[in-house]
């Protein structure tokens, strides 16, 4: 009788197999899946931001055929705004477009939890674009709810942490293509605050700080979900929220509720959403724009410039139509524009050709200067402010030849007086 047989197998302090490792692909099997289109994107249902995403295709230069753009797998992309700026709407369309194409999607609420129905009626919208037939909603209800959909509900950190140290076949099934992490960021500032620095020297107590320990679980946070979206091949998309950055010189800005080293090194790609007014027919209406900041790892400059237009529905979102300048703005700078006087009926008067009435004779009526009007900046700065050597030494010289004629006067005049 040994050990395991009374006391059983301890697996406990042991790794599960295989969680650390690439999966091992064949090359039969990448030329497979590099030929089978929208393998290795998932759409955001902007057509715009998806080229955008992906702006170059290797399938479609070698296959010829197009190949559906999106946010890429094996990658960790932050989708981050203002509350109202449709970072839920676009989290919810991208499941919707994952489960279409009959894969897995894992969701995971951090903050609250997102109600099931939009994403029934983003996929329902999905099915009856591709059938053109009547779909039941049940149906849709159901493949929302169903074996390829998951969700969970992690609103402490520990719980989200335990969640993504361990996971398995029954926590992320096999064939999931999209996790979206909805306001990680609400769990990671409520348990670990920023820590700020006050002017008065305090004793630090011992042990780590709460700033290194914040650097620690957010290091360790991107670490998972990084190796996560490598051996699972799955895009992980993280919903982030905002804070206000206060500057001196440029005022107040929004940024992403997490800015640190770290995080920034681990993000692959970053997506802004904010809110604008667009113009219809002299009307103005609301419109939701998506910015590409980061790009396979890139910073990008003209994040306005290549801004995606759409709009949120009960079914989802869609493209629209944008154009930044409005009959408003283009009638205040019409109004700003001036003409010159030639292109006028006016006439220059002849007084602005004159002195307006000012006289030589009134300088005689002027004020005397007051003392040491004259000389006062070298009072202050002292003579020989810029002058050269040359100028100095023939100074001195002239001096010196003055006062020792003077001083041959005055012999001169003591001799004829006695």
């Amino acid at each position: 009788m040994d050990y395991h047989s009374i006391h059983g197998s301890d697996i406990a302090s042991f790794d599960i197999s295989n969680t650390h490792r690439l999966p091992t692909v064949s090359a039969s099997q990448a030329l497979a899946a590099l030929e089978d289109e929208g393998s290795n994107c998932v759409s955001t249902g902007i057509k715009a931001l998806d080229k955008f995403l992906v702006p170059f295709s290797v399938s479609s230069q070698m296959y010829g055929s197009g190949k559906p753009r999106g946010i890429k797998r094996g990658q960790v992309t932050e989708i981050w705004g203002p509350p109202g700026s449709g970072r839920t709407a676009l989290g919810t369309q991208l499941a919707a477009n994952t489960l279409s194409k009959k894969d897995g999607v894992v969701w995971i609420d951090c903050f609250q939890k997102t109600p099931i129905a939009r994403i029934s009626a983003a996929l329902e919208k999905m099915q009856l674009g591709k059938e053109g037939d009547t779909v039941d909603e049940a149906s849709a209800t159901k493949a929302s709810s169903g074996d390829g959909f998951t969700r969970y509900s992690c609103f402490t950190l520990p719980h989200f942490l335990a969640l993504l140290s361990r996971p398995s076949s029954t926590t992320i099934p096999a064939g999931t293509s999209l996790i979206v992490i909805n306001c990680v960021s609400a769990l990671i500032n409520a348990a670990l605050p920023r820590s700020h620095v006050g002017k008065q020297n305090t004793k630090q107590p011992q042990g780590s700080t709460p700033a290194a320990k914040r650097m620690q679980a957010l290091q360790a946070i991107i670490s998972l979900l990084n190796k996560l979206a490598a051996t699972r091949n799955c895009a992980v998309v993280i919903l982030s929220q905002c804070a206000t950055k206060m500057q001196s010189e440029h005022g107040a800005s929004l940024v992403p509720a997490v800015t640190a080293t770290v995080w920034e090194q681990g993000i692959s790609t970053r997506i802004a959403l904010f809110r604008n007014w667009s113009w219809d027919e002299r009307k103005p209406h609301s419109v939701f724009l998506a910015g590409v900041q980061k790009l396979d790892g890139r910073v990008m400059l003209d994040v306005v410039d290549s801004a995606s237009a759409f709009t949120v529905e009960s079914t989802g979102v869609r493209d629209v139509d944008y154009e930044a300048s409005h009959p408003m703005e283009m009638a205040a700078a019409a109004a700003q524009q001036k003409r010159k006087i030639g292109q006028t009926e006016l006439e220059v008067p002849d007084s602005e050709d004159e002195d307006y009435g000012w006289a030589e004779e009134d300088e005689a009526s002027l004020p005397a200067p007051p003392p040491q009007w004259q000389g006062s900046e070298d009072i202050i700065l002292g003579q020989d402010v810029g002058r050269s050597e040359d100028e100095e030494e023939a100074d001195e010289e002239y001096h010196s030849y003055d006062e020792a004629e003077g001083a041959e006067e005055a012999e001169e005049a003591d001799s004829n007086q006695e």
